[in-house]
């Protein structure tokens, strides 16, 4: 099952909706991404929602559960782990830090 993930618009893609689209197979697309940008795939993924969930929080999100849906994580617990080791702050300290 391909992992999808919400674009900035909201629809969702997949890593072989990418490939698709530039007529080369996932593999080839993760190890040319790679190759020219020095992260992985997931990586970059993983950039872009906390990008987002830094957004959001400036934004005033408050509901950290349901930010943690909509960007596809599993749960908010996840969503925050990831975040913490990312971003070297918990979700709590960094939508406080932003409403400053």
């Amino acid at each position: 099952m391909a992992q999808r993930v919400s674009a900035a618009d909201g629809k969702p893609w997949s890593v072989q909706h990418v490939a698709d689209a530039v007529n080369c197979s996932a593999f080839h697309l993760a190890h040319v991404f790679r190759q020219n940008t020095g992260m992985s795939l997931h990586g970059y993924r993983q950039r872009l929602l906390l990008a987002l969930a830094l957004q959001r929080l400036e934004d005033g999100e408050t509901d950290l559960a349901g930010l943690a849906h909509d960007l596809g994580y599993c749960s908010q617990s996840h969503l925050g782990a990831v975040f913490r080791r990312e971003v070297g702050v918990t979700l709590a300290q960094a939508r406080s830090a932003l409403k400053r």
